[in-house]
C-alpha cells in the first residue's frame, strides 16, 4: 500500500500552490483524451465534408495562350499617312478590353467547331507587367474545349487585328479594282470605235506629226486619270481617317479643319507650287529621271517631312482629350491626307490646262482627220491609263498582302491543368480544418463543460482530494458466500486485484490518517447530486474496513430513494426508520451481508418527512448505541442539493465524505454542497473523486500498481473469488 494522503483543510477560499495554478502540458493531453470522440467524430465529419465536396466538384482545366502587341507603322500605296488604326505605341488595357468583349467572342464561335464550347468557358485577359504581352486564360469543364477555345481567342484575335491593319489598303485595292474595270470597258469601246471609223473612212493611218501630238497628249491624260485616281484614293483613306477620329474622339471632326498656323500654311502653299512645277515640267517633255524633276521631288520630300513635324508640334498644342492613345495620329495623317490633296488638285488643273492645250490643235486638222486622231488618242490614253492602273492595283495587292498583324502568337495552348478542384490543396485545408475544428470543440466543449474531471481542479479550489476511484469495470469475478450472490457493487471483493479495489484502500488508508487525531467512528457518505456513486462508494468502503479486520456496519440513511437492501439482496424493512421510531432491538432489523465483518441495517419504512424523522433525539441515541457495539458505520445519506437529511445526519457523525463523479459533477454544484453541509454543522474530511477515466492520467497509476504490484507479490486473497457487473450509478 502507498504512502499516506494527507488531506488539505476543505476550504475553497484556500489559494492553491502557484504549481497547481498553471496549466501543464499534461493537462492538455489529458482534455484531448477525455474528449477523444468528440474530435474523433468533428474530425471524420468535416474530413469526409471535405472529400465529398471534391468529389462533387464539377473539374475545372485551366488553359493558356500568350500574345504579344507590337507597335504598326506601314506606308500606304499613294505616298500618304502611317496607318492610321494603330499608333507607335500599343496601348494594353485596349487590348484586353477588346478581347473580354462581346464582339470578340462572337468571332471565336463562328471560328470554333462546336460554338457550345464558347458557352461553357469562362475567358479572362491579363496583361503582363511591364511589357506588350497578354496572357489569355481560358477555364473549361474539359481539357480539349479549354486547349480549342484558348487557340481559337489568340488566333481570331491576329486575325482579326490584321483585317483591321489591311482595312484602309484593301478599300484603296477595291477602289482600283472598280477603276481598272471601267477603264478597261472604256478601252474595249475605244478600240471598237477606232476600227470602225478606219474601216468606214478607210484610213489606215495617221502622219507622223499628228502621231507625236496624239503621243504627247495621252501621255499627258493618262497622267491626268493617274492624279484623279491617286485624289480618289485620298478622299477614300481620309474618309477613314475621319470616321475613325469621329469613333475615338466622339465629334472632334469638326475641329480637324480649324488645325491650322502660318507656318504650316506655307508649307502647303509651298508644296502645291513646287507640285505644280514638276507638272508643268512633265508637260514640257521633261522625264522622270531628269535632273530637274529630281531636284523637285528632293524639295518636295523635304517640305513634306517638315509639315509632318509641324503638323505634330501643331496638334499638340491644342490639348486634346486622347482617350485610347492615338488620336494624335489620326490627326496628323489627316493633316498630311489634306495637304496631298490639295497639291492633287493643283496638278489636276495643270495637267487639265495642258491636255486642253492640245485639243486646239487638234482642231485645225481636217475632219476625217481630227476624228480618226481624237479616237487614236481615246485609245491610247485608256491604254496608258488601264496600264498604270494595272501597275497599281498590282503594287496595292502586294501591300495589302504584305501588311502583318500587330499581334504576335508567342505561346499556343498545349495542353490544360486542373485547377478545380485541387485536390492536394483541397485535401491540405480540410485536413487543416478537421484539425483545428477538432482541437477547437474539444477546448470549447471543455470551456463551456463546468463539471469536475480530476483531482487537480478539486485541488485548485483548495479541496482536500481523499482518493479517486476509476471506472469501475465489469468484466470482475463473481463471489458466492454463502448461497447468497453479491453483485459488482462489491468490486473490492468481486475483484479484488483490480486497480478499482486497491483505490478503495487507498481510500481506507487517507480515512485512517485523517483520523489521527482524533476518533473516527461513524462515517457519512454524501454527494451533491444524484448518481454520483455514493451508494457504491458507501459499500466498497465498508467493505475493506471489514477486510482489515474490523466489525462494520452499512447504514442506508437514504429514506427517499435506498439502494443498500438491493445490493445485498435483502428485505427492506424493518429498518433505520423503524427502530428510530419503535424501541425494538437493532438485532431484529440488522442482517449480515455475507462477508466476514461486514453487517448492514437497510432503510426501513419510508417516512412522509425523512428530514423531521431524522432530528429526532432518538436517532441521535441509535447512532451512538450502534457506534458502540461496532468499530466502524458507514452511513449511506441522500445527495445535499436534493433533501435536506445530509447536513442533518452530518452533524451526528464523526466525519463526512463527499463524493463527486468526474464529467458529472458541476464544480459550482461542489461549491454549495459545501457550503450546506459547513452550515448544517458537519465535519468534512475531504472529496472522493469517482469514476474517473483509466485512460486518463488519474487511471494509469492504478493500473501500473495493478500491473506490477500483484504479479511480484505472494499476496492471495483469503476468499474465493466471483465475477460481478459494473455498479450501477445511483438515482
Amino acid at each position: 500500500m502507498s504512502g499516506p494522503l494527507t488531506p488539505r483543510p476543505l476550504d475553497p477560499s484556500t489559494p492553491s500552490a502557484e504549481s497547481d495554478s498553471r496549466t501543464s502540458f499534461h493537462d492538455y493531453l489529458e482534455t484531448l483524451n477525455r474528449r477523444k470522440w468528440l474530435a474523433i467524430a468533428v474530425f471524420i465529419a468535416v474530413f469526409g465534408l471535405s472529400v465529398l465536396s471534391i468529389v462533387r466538384t464539377e473539374p475545372v482545366f485551366e488553359a493558356h495562350a500568350t500574345v504579344m502587341v507590337t507597335a504598326s507603322n506601314p506606308s500606304d500605296i499613294f505616298g500618304g499617312a502611317q496607318n492610321i488604326f494603330w499608333s507607335n505605341q500599343p496601348n494594353t488595357a485596349n487590348y484586353v478590353a477588346l478581347l473580354q468583349s462581346r464582339s470578340m467572342a462572337e468571332k471565336v464561335a463562328e471560328r470554333l467547331v462546336d460554338p457550345k464550347m464558347l458557352s461553357v468557358s469562362s475567358v479572362s485577359a491579363r496583361p503582363v507587367r511591364d511589357a506588350d504581352v497578354i496572357q489569355i486564360v481560358v477555364s473549361a469543364p474539359g481539357p480539349a474545349t479549354a486547349v480549342a477555345v484558348a487557340n481559337a481567342y489568340v488566333e481570331t484575335y491576329q486575325q482579326y487585328d490584321l483585317d483591321l491593319s489591311r482595312l484602309d489598303v484593301s478599300a484603296i485595292r477595291r477602289f482600283i479594282e472598280d477603276q481598272l474595270a471601267l477603264v478597261g470597258g472604256r478601252l474595249d469601246s475605244s478600240e471598237r470605235n477606232l476600227a470602225e471609223f478606219k474601216t468606214s473612212h478607210q484610213l489606215t493611218d495617221i502622219d507622223a506629226e499628228t502621231r507625236t501630238l496624239i503621243d504627247r497628249q495621252s501621255q499627258l491624260a493618262a497622267q491626268y486619270q493617274q492624279v484623279i485616281t491617286e485624289a480618289e484614293g485620298s478622299r477614300a483613306e481620309l474618309a477613314h481617317v475621319q470616321s475613325r477620329i469621329e469613333q475615338e474622339g466622339k465629334g472632334l471632326t469638326d475641329k480637324l479643319g480649324g488645325i491650322s498656323s502660318p507656318l504650316v500654311s506655307s508649307l502647303q502653299a509651298a508644296m502645291n507650287q513646287l507640285e505644280v512645277e514638276k507638272t508643268n515640267l512633265i508637260i514640257r517633255g521633261f522625264g522622270e529621271n531628269s535632273e530637274r524633276i529630281q531636284g523637285l521631288d528632293r524639295q518636295i520630300d523635304s517640305t513634306r517631312a517638315r509639315l509632318r513635324i509641324e503638323s505634330q508640334v501643331l496638334i499638340s498644342q491644342q490639348g486634346f482629350v486622347d482617350p485610347v492613345g492615338h488620336l494624335s495620329g489620326l490627326f496628323e495623317s489627316a493633316l498630311t491626307l489634306s495637304t496631298g490633296l490639295a497639291a492633287s488638285k493643283a496638278r489636276q488643273e495643270a495637267l487639265a490646262s495642258a491636255v486642253s492645250g492640245y485639243d486646239v490643235e487638234l482642231a485645225r486638222l481636217p475632219e476625217a482627220e481630227r476624228l480618226l486622231a481624237r479616237l487614236t488618242r481615246d485609245v491610247e490614253t485608256d491604254r496608258r491609263v488601264h496600264a498604270l492602273l494595272s501597275e497599281r492595283y498590282e503594287e496595292a495587292r502586294i501591300q495589302e498582302v504584305g501588311r502583318i498583324s500587330s499581334v504576335r502568337i508567342i505561346d499556343r495552348a498545349q495542353g490544360a491543368g486542373q485547377t478545380k478542384p485541387n485536390v492536394r490543396s483541397s485535401l491540405s485545408f480540410g485536413l487543416m480544418l478537421a484539425l483545428a475544428l477538432a482541437f477547437g470543440s474539444v477546448f470549447a466543449a471543455e470551456y463551456l463543460d463546468t463539471s469536475v474531471h480530476g483531482p487537480r481542479e478539486l485541488e485548485r479550489r483548495g479541496y482536500s482530494v481523499l482518493g479517486s476511484i476509476p471506472q469501475l469495470s465489469t468484466t470482475g469475478r463473481r463471489l458466492r458466500r454463502r448461497s447468497e450472490d453479491v453483485t459488482s457493487h462489491l468490486i473490492t471483493h468481486t475483484d479484488v486485484e483490480s486497480s478499482g479495489a486497491e483505490a478503495f484502500r487507498m481510500l481506507r488508508t487517507a480515512l485512517a490518517f485523517a483520523s489521527a487525531e482524533r476518533t473516527l467512528r461513524t462515517i457519512a457518505i454524501t454527494s451533491p447530486g444524484p448518481s454520483e456513486g455514493k451508494s457504491t462508494i458507501a459499500v466498497n468502503l465498508a467493505s475493506v474496513l471489514a477486510q482489515a479486520g474490523s466489525r462494520v456496519l452499512l447504514i442506508d440513511a437514504d429514506l427517499r430513494h435506498p439502494m443498500l437492501h438491493t445490493v445485498f439482496k435483502r428485505r427492506k424493512k424493518p429498518g433505520l426508520s423503524d427502530l428510530i421510531i419503535s424501541s425494538s432491538s437493532p438485532d431484529e432489523a440488522i442482517f449480515a451481508t455475507g462477508l466476514d465483518g461486514l453487517f448492514c441495517l437497510p432503510c426501513g419504512t419510508i417516512p412522509p418527512s425523512p428530514a423531521d424523522l431524522l432530528t429526532l433525539n432518538a436517532t441521535r441515541a441509535l447512532l451512538r448505541r450502534l457506534a458502540g457495539e461496532y468499530d466502524y458505520v458507514v452511513i449511506d445519506t441522500p445527495p445535499v442539493l436534493v433533501a435536506a437529511d445530509s447536513p442533518i445526519i452530518g452533524a451526528m457523525v464523526d466525519t463526512t465524505v463527499m463524493v463527486v463523479r468526474a464529467g458529472r459533477t458541476a464544480l459550482e454544484a461542489i461549491d454549495h454542497a459545501h457550503t450546506a453541509m459547513l452550515g448544517g454543522g458537519a465535519h468534512l474530511t475531504g472529496l472522493v473523486l469517482n469514476d474517473v477515466n483509466r485512460s486518463g492520467r488519474y487511471g494509469r497509476y492504478y493500473y501500473y500498481y495493478y500491473k506490477y504490484h500483484y504479479r511480484y507479490s505472494h499476496h492471495t486473497a483469503d476468499t474465493p473469488q466471483a465475477g460481478g457487473e459494473r455498479p450501477e450509478a445511483d438515482s
